[in-house]
């Protein structure tokens, strides 16, 4: 038997208060699951926009770093290779870190 079964069951054997408080808290039910359920779709909306946003992101990143190197194969830049290494290692740890912690909220356990 169901919650709302068991309230209008309980309702009709009671007195008129015991049965409009009883419609209250069933409305009161009804209520809070519909903005349980719009708080979760919510979620689920940010979550696809905040992903979107952090993979164009990233992806711009990436492709202004590619671009860097290829210049720098070229030889239409010139950096030390000290400074070419912190561009690649700080590009990989923070492009991995996003990926985690997108992964973290995407993904809860």
């Amino acid at each position: 038997m169901s919650i709302q079964d068991t309230i209008i069951n309980d309702a009709n054997n009671s007195s008129l208060e015991v049965r409009d408080r009883a419609k209250e808290e069933y409305e009161q039910y009804v209520r809070a699951k519909k903005l349980q359920n719009d708080v979760v779709e919510q979620d689920k909306n940010e979550r696809k926009d905040y992903a979107s946003v952090l993979v164009t992101i990233t992806t711009i990143w990436l492709a202004m770093v590619l671009i860097i190197f290829i210049a720098i194969g070229k030889g239409d830049l010139i950096y030390s290779d000290s400074v070419i290494i912190t561009l690649l290692t700080t590009t990989t740890a923070n492009v991995i870190s996003l990926l985690v912690i997108v992964a973290n909220y995407l993904f809860k356990k």
